[in-house]
């Protein structure tokens, strides 16, 4: 019986022996095996992922930084450039070291939004504010690249400086080695450059700002340590931007950039003081031509009036007249007004007028502009030159003045020398000053700069002229001395030694004002002035004070009551207290009280106005706000100033602000003193 067929197989490749069974086929895939195939692909798509996200900022962050380390270089060649006075090149760097520093931001704004994660964009964003900062310190840099290259040119004879002049001045050459026409050309350069000048001045406050807000300790090493010398510089920039601009301004003129600039230059003596600074005991002649000073001389006051003595007939003010027995109106007295453009006005009437009876003939070079000086201003100075010694003597900032008033007012006679040449040695003193000033290194500029401001700002030194624009500027920034207007309520305190010797050096003075609006319909005010004589014995150079003090205020007030008037002092009234009158008067728009006191050697004195405030202050004060301005007197530096007011409300916001456990109530008080103009303002 044959076999079926079904039952025979033939070998196949497949089978190669048919004897042996095959293995069965997996019923589940190899899944494991197909994982391992995946998942180097899925690290590789995400180290792809991860280098995509963080390479490119990466990169940024380090192009950043080579560029930031690409205007570093930038700025060391600048400083090697502006050492050598070559300004054009010093430019050239600054823009390179601006692009850096602006493609530093660009980078650092590439980094997408790692910007907005908690650590790393703290530190990127910092990064842009102090790249943003370096670079509008740059941008100012070369505003101010701009103007000395403006200078550079004119010491050169740059035809676009200078028009058609052509000086051919070297760079290396000093200003006081330059000719007039030479010097002229670079005062008008820099007052040409003036508005360039404002310019960087606001640009370096608006880097400063930005540079104060960057986190200092979270910025990455080359970007901090190339942006660290112009964030140092930036304090010392702004400090002589804010200075030069306005001292520019009012002082080219003064030097005589355009024309030659007659000035009478008034030492003021505030350790006797008159109302609008201290006593003109000396005064000078100062004549500037481009900066240079042709006439420096410098006279005693009574040389003039004692060579008039007998022919001036200018009528005085009647308290003048009555306390020290005058019958004229000399130039020694001129500055009575405390409103300085009224008494220098009358100083430049007063001199031309005496010199003119003096010489039989107008006064050749007339001053038209005063300068007035007072001792604190000549003591900053000699700090910043160090000890001066002249004629065998050494003054320095601590006993400079004392020396002086020793050796003109005592020590002349013991050397032999006449009445009217005891004053020569200030004119020897402000020579070796003025040359000492003029050798200053650049270093030290910013300082003089401070210096000046801080004495006109202080009423140091105060400034007129006949000159309207010159005028114009010197108000502009408070320098003239001008009178302030009455906006709400108003104390100004004004005295005048008369025949009190120097004693207003060793005067301890403390002004109170003491404000109650409870009702401000019916607002009344106390003003009280407490003076110690703290010399308690009679020398050459102190006595009795004896002062004609007047207190300005609001016009329309009305006086109430008074104490401490006196009708002269007490060694003319027989040891008896007379009291005085107390004149009530109107003056530069403001209702003025006036009155003699006099305080004895080791003695204290108080003198007081109660008086109601016009309608006026009561009405803001009713709508909720007081505003108080005290104007400080010329030369009254350390008077101590104390404000209490009362008011019907709490008192809300206040500046200056109060001490904090005193608020929460109706009442201010505040303390300060006489270095500046004042002002308070408060809200409730």
């Amino acid at each position: 019986m044959s076999t079926p067929n079904f039952l025979h197989r033939s070998p196949t490749a497949e089978n190669p022996n048919p004897s042996t069974t095959p293995p069965a086929a997996p019923l589940i895939p190899d899944e494991p095996k197909k994982r391992r195939r995946i998942w180097p692909w899925i690290t590789l798509v995400v180290v792809v992922a991860v280098l995509c996200i963080t390479v490119p900022p990466a990169i940024a962050v380090v192009r950043a930084a080579t560029a930031a380390s690409n205007a570093k270089a930038a700025l060391e060649r600048a400083r090697v450039h502006a050492a050598a006075l070559d300004m054009v090149a010093v430019g050239y760097d600054l823009t390179e070291a601006r692009t850096d520093i602006d493609f530093a931001r660009t980078m650092l704004q590439g980094v997408g939004f790692w910007r907005d994660m908690p650590i790393i964009g703290v530190q990127i964003r910092g990064l842009e504010d102090a790249a943003a900062a370096g670079s509008g310190t740059l941008d100012a840099a070369g505003d101010l690249a701009h103007v000395f290259s403006s200078l550079t040119e004119a010491m050169n004879g740059g035809a676009q400086a200078l028009g058609s002049l052509n000086t051919g001045i070297a760079p290396t050459r000093r200003f006081q080695d330059l000719t007039t026409d030479e010097k002229r050309d670079v005062l008008r350069t820099l007052s040409r450059a003036l508005p360039d000048i404002r310019v960087a001045r606001d640009k370096i406050d608006l880097a400063l700002e930005l540079w104060n807000r960057v986190p200092q300790n979270e910025l990455i090493s080359p970007i901090r340590t190339a942006l660290q010398p112009l964030a140092d510089a930036l304090p010392a920039l702004q400090k002589s931007l804010d200075a030069a601009a306005p001292l520019l301004e009012v002082g080219l003129p003064l030097a005589g950039a355009d024309q030659p600039q007659h000035t009478l230059v008034l030492l003021q003596n505030a350790d006797e003081l008159r109302p609008a600074g201290g006593f003109i005991g000396t005064l000078g002649a100062v004549t500037a031509d481009a900066g240079d000073l042709k006439q420096f001389d410098f006279f005693d006051v009574y040389k003039i009036d004692g060579a008039v003595s007998s022919s001036w007939k200018e009528i005085p003010p009647p308290t003048l007249a009555k306390q020290l027995g005058v019958t004229s109106w000399y130039l020694r007295d001129a500055n009575w007004s405390p409103d300085f453009p009224t008494s220098a006005d009358r100083v430049l009437s007063s001199y031309t007028g005496e010199i003119s009876q003096i010489t039989h003939a107008p006064v050749a070079d007339a001053p038209t502009s005063v300068v007035a000086l007072e001792p604190g201003f000549f003591s900053a100075l000699l700090k910043l030159t160090g000890p001066l010694t002249v004629d065998g003597t050494t003054y320095d900032s601590d006993t400079f003045f004392d020396k002086i008033e020793y050796d003109v007012e005592v020590g002349f006679a013991k050397d032999h020398i006449s009445v009217e040449q005891r004053k020569q040695l200030l004119s020897h003193i402000g020579t070796a000053l003025v040359d000492r000033l003029r050798g200053l290194p650049a270093s030290k500029w910013s300082d003089l700069f401070a210096s000046i401001s801080t004495a006109l700002n202080h009423k140091q030194i105060q400034i007129f002229s006949r000159d309207a624009e010159i005028l114009a500027a010197a108000d502009r920034y408070g320098w003239s001395g001008r009178a302030l207007p009455t906006t709400q309520d108003f104390v100004w305190v004004v005295d005048a030694n008369l025949a009190a010797l120097k004693t207003d050096g060793v005067m301890k003075k403390a002004v109170s004002y003491q404000l109650d609006a409870t009702n401000p319909s019916e607002a009344k005010a106390t003003v009280t002035l407490t003076y110690e004589n703290t010399n308690r014995v009679i020398d050459w150079r102190h006595t009795r004070y004896r002062s004609y003090t007047r207190v300005y205020v609001p016009e329309g007030s009305e006086l109430i009551s008074s104490a401490g008037s006196m009708k002269d002092d007490l060694h003319n009234t027989g040891g008896i207290f007379v009291p005085g009158t107390v004149d009530v008067t109107k003056e530069l728009g403001k209702t003025v009280f006036g009155a003699f006191w006099a305080i004895e050697p080791g003695k204290t004195g108080t003198l007081s106005f109660t008086y109601k405030l016009p309608p006026s202050v009561g009405e803001k004060i009713a709508q909720g706000t007081y505003r108080l301005d005290w104007p400080k007197q010329a030369g009254a530096d350390k008077t101590q100033l104390t404000v209490q007011a009362l008011f019907g409300k709490n008192v809300l916001s206040a500046e200056p602000p109060e001490s904090k456990e005193k608020w929460g109530d109706a009442r201010y008080e505040v303390q300060t003193d006489s270095a500046m103009d004042r002002k308070f303002e408060i809200t409730f």
